[in-house]
């Protein structure tokens, strides 16, 4: 009996210590330890109305308040930091004691805040918002044509309040308070709608705002092109000039050396101008385009008699004549030049781009590069139409001719030729000679020889409509060597007489046509995606791999 009440006992004093162990335990799981709050994240994603920014955050329960905190360098430095008791708002004027900035990138972070501040959210950054552009009349500028080195072409659209001034602004200026420079505009200006203006530094960041009285209508950023470099030599700068014979009138004045700069999109008469020292002639920046344009209807361009010069180049320039009777350059005097260089030009309608015809001479180099040159007459690309005159080297590389009456003649010898990289079509007439060396014996060669590498060329120019376009090879030329390489030619050319032995190295198995897009409009991109030297052959420009 005693054992039995024992056990009666322990069996109790276990079910009451079990039962302590299950209210102690219990107690334990309704005992939290408080934690900080969530960091805020967004119920929509960060929008803006014009110059202000709408948050929405997800709601907190626990949160009693919120920081802001409002960046432009993704908070390298903090521009605004402001409190808000609401998980929605917007963030303007009222909230950050002026205007954020138009057109610009913000970060936005929020802390929120439990009233016991060590139960406060770590920063949670909530992502990055453009405000919206200024509601603008101006027009926003093309950073290639309407803007140069020193000026800026600002525009704008009518409506409200007449547009009456320019404004210029530092880049950092970002409230555009403290302009560089005012303009008034003219009545011209204003009825145009546009201005150019100047004054500018090469290389630099300007915000360009325009006004009508002191109220502000808009503004744009502009980056000028960086200053053209020409080391030491004197330059002219003719940009906005406008007077067609500024350029004559200038070449009389200038220092041996110097560099002449006209204008994109302007016009300017050669007026028979004889130079009698070097010169560069180059287009500046502009606001098209179109290259400057030199007529020589007016008087095409001779040298002084005994002039020694340098360097005559022209680069960047379009040359048009008179078709007729006009040359780019009709030498007719005595002198030496080193060189004479087409560079980047477009030379259309001429008699010949340059004949000597006169005098005594030497020309050491004579090159069109990069150039494009069409319906040339009976004096070729170059001739030297007396036996007074003797010229170097000869380069024609990575450029067009197209309908040439002749294409390369002489009277003398001459040093070398080298056509590399060329499109030649329609060049010369047909039935005359690609080559025409016709001095006479001893004065009928290319000395140091014809180069001939990675050309494309066409058929003769059927001047006639007669549907005849077979050339000849050459006249004189008997002791010359012709070296040619990745020459091609298509189907419809043909020698009529004195053929150039190994020309063309290939021949296109489809004629002209069928090779180039448009022959009349000196459009000479490859048609056939198959001619397996559309990216080896011919001018670069016309290539569809580059």
């Amino acid at each position: 009996m005693k054992n039995i009440r024992s056990k009666i006992y322990k069996t109790s004093g276990i079910l009451l210590l079990g039962m302590l162990a299950i209210f102690a335990c219990k107690d334990d799981e309704e005992v939290f330890e408080k934690t900080r709050l969530f960091s805020p994240v967004l119920n929509e994603v960060l929008q803006s109305e014009g110059n202000t920014i709408i948050v929405d955050i997800g709601k907190l329960k626990e949160a009693v308040s919120y920081t802001i905190e409002v960046s432009r360098d993704s908070f390298k430095t903090t521009d605004y930091t402001f409190a808000t008791d609401t998980s929605y708002f917007i963030i303007n004027e009222e909230k950050v004691g002026e205007e954020l900035l138009w057109y610009t990138t913000y970060q936005v972070r929020a802390t929120a805040h439990a009233a016991d501040p060590q139960y406060d959210s770590r920063p949670s950054d909530l992502g990055s918002v453009k405000t919206k552009k200024y509601p603008s009349n101006q027009g926003t500028p093309n950073m290639q044509f309407d803007v140069t080195d020193t000026r800026a072409r600002v525009f704008w659209s009518t409506s409200g309040e007449l547009i009456d001034g320019v404004k210029v602004f530092a880049a950092s200026d970002l409230r555009l308070a403290t302009p560089l420079f005012e303009f008034d505009l003219t009545e011209q200006q204003i009825d145009a709608n546009e201005a150019v203006i100047g004054s500018l530094s090469p290389s630099t960041t300007y915000q360009i705002a325009i006004y009508s009285g002191e109220t502000l209508r808009g503004w744009e950023v502009y980056t000028t092109k960086p200053p053209l470099e020409f080391g030491d030599r004197p330059v002219y700068d003719l940009s906005g000039i406008e007077n067609e014979n500024i350029l004559a009138d200038t070449l009389g004045d200038i220092e041996d050396g110097a560099v002449v700069i006209i204008e994109p999109g302007r016009a300017y008469q050669a007026n028979g101008y004889n130079f009698n020292s070097s010169v560069l002639i180059i287009s500046g920046y502009g606001f098209t385009p179109a290259l400057p344009l030199i007529h020589t209807a007016s008087g095409n361009y001779d040298i002084a008699d005994g002039a020694s010069i340098d360097s005559l180049v022209f680069k960047n320039v379009a040359i048009h004549g008179d078709f007729g009777g006009g040359y780019v350059f009709n030498i007719s005097v005595s002198g030496t030049i080193g060189e004479i260089k087409f560079d980047g030009c477009e030379i259309h309608s001429h008699r010949g781009i340059t004949r000597i015809k006169g005098g005594t001479g030497t020309i050491d180099k004579y090159s069109i590069v990069n150039s494009v040159a069409d319906s040339i007459n009976g004096y070729a690309a170059f001739y030297v139409d007396t036996d007074g005159w003797t010229a170097g080297d000869i380069l024609l590389q990575n450029s067009t001719f197209s309908k040439f009456q002749y294409f390369l003649a002489s009277r003398t010898n001459t040093g070398s030729i080298t056509i590399e990289s060329c499109t030649i079509d329609q060049a010369p007439e047909a039935g005359r000679q690609m080559f025409r060396w016709r001095g006479g014996a001893g004065k009928n060669d290319v000395t140091g020889g014809i180069k001939i590498y990675n050309t494309i060329w066409g058929p003769g120019w059927d001047m006639s409509g007669s549907e005849v376009y077979a050339v000849k090879g050459t006249e004189g030329l008997g002791a010359t060597t012709f070296d040619i390489i990745n020459t091609w030619s298509p189907s419809d050319f043909s020698f009529s007489g004195n053929d150039i032995a190994g020309f063309p190295s290939f021949i296109y198995s489809g004629t002209a046509d069928d090779l180039w897009v448009d022959r009349e409009n000196v459009d000479y991109n490859i048609k056939d995606k198959g001619f397996s030297a559309a990216n080896s052959a011919g001018d670069p420009r016309w290539r569809p791999g580059l």
